[in-house]
């Protein structure tokens, strides 16, 4: 049996994110198979390898090896009042 690099394992993980879940493309589409070239230096280790590609936020093709992981967000997380991370609110009133 052959197993999977992290590129191979990452590609399946989000293709069954997109399967079980309806994201937007906007957010996240599958744009096919490239060549990841020498053009691209994070990974030498790949160059001249055939890999899937993603388009994220609409603007950024990004190769399926350089995506570190993935991660839920819950919407909530994001609002720096419920983080910890943002400005004190006013006091509550009695």
């Amino acid at each position: 049996m052959k197993v999977p690099t992290k590129p191979e394992l990452t590609h399946m993980q989000i293709q069954a994110i997109l399967r079980e879940n309806s994201i937007p493309e906007d957010q996240i589409k599958y744009i096919g198979d490239k060549e990841y070239t020498t053009q691209y230096a994070a990974h030498p280790e790949y160059h001249g390898d055939i890999m899937p590609w993603y388009l994220i936020g609409g603007e950024h093709e990004v190769p399926v090896c350089d995506i570190g992981s993935i991660d839920q967000v819950d919407e909530d997380d994001c609002v720096p009042e419920n983080d910890g991370w943002g400005p004190a609110g006013p006091p509550p009133e009695n």
